[in-house]
């Protein structure tokens, strides 16, 4: 079974906006990593807007390396539970993706916070409208794992190295990555997509 709101072989992208949209911009995150939050927190407002607007639709891909290499299973528990905010809607999903950076645990291998769906609902309770029995249900039973194990999987098929990416249509663009690398300005972002 998968969420609302979700595209591709297994339902692997969960997508924002107007599905029928003419450009497609697809971003490529790992919810533990500090790299994604920093170009979430830069970018995902201004990703939304051009998605209000109509200029493309956004697909959102997740990694869960950090799960791999650190151990753990926040990043796929937290996938899982970002399903269950998008049967509630793209609005829901959209703010809790970014309450979930906002909450990020730092550095990523201390604490696996995001395995526990005690704090995954706790986040979720400060996403107006989010929380209800049924939302709680799909995060603490962990009815989207299964489906978030096909999200994860799926990555590799893009060719992605490491998060944060974001490819529009079909060009890569560079919009900061790991460590200190500068996040594009979202200006900047909209030039780079209009040209």
């Amino acid at each position: 079974m998968n969420p609302a709101h979700t595209t591709g072989a297994h339902g692997a992208a969960v997508y924002y906006g107007d599905p029928d949209a003419p450009h497609v911009l697809r971003v490529f995150l790992e919810l533990r990593d500090p790299g994604s939050r920093r170009m979430a927190e830069g970018l995902l407002s201004t990703f939304r807007a051009g998605a209000d607007e109509g200029r493309f639709v956004v697909r959102f891909h997740f990694a869960a390396s950090l799960d791999d290499t650190l151990g753990g299973s926040g990043s796929r528990r937290a996938v899982a539970a970002l399903g269950a905010a998008s049967d509630a809607g793209q609005g829901p999903f959209a703010a809790y993706l970014a309450a979930l950076y906002a909450a990020q645990p730092f550095p990523p291998g201390a604490d696996d916070r995001f395995a526990d769906p005690a704090a995954l609902l706790d986040i979720a309770g400060g996403v107006p409208g989010l929380r209800s029995p049924d939302f709680d249900r799909k995060v603490t039973e962990g009815t989207y794992l299964s489906w978030a194990g096909q999200v994860v999987a799926n990555f590799a098929a893009f060719g992605i190295l490491g998060t944060p990416a974001v490819r529009y249509d079909e060009e890569d663009l560079a919009v900061g990555g790991p460590d200190d690398t500068p996040v594009i300005a979202p200006a900047d972002f909209l030039r780079r997509i209009a040209a």
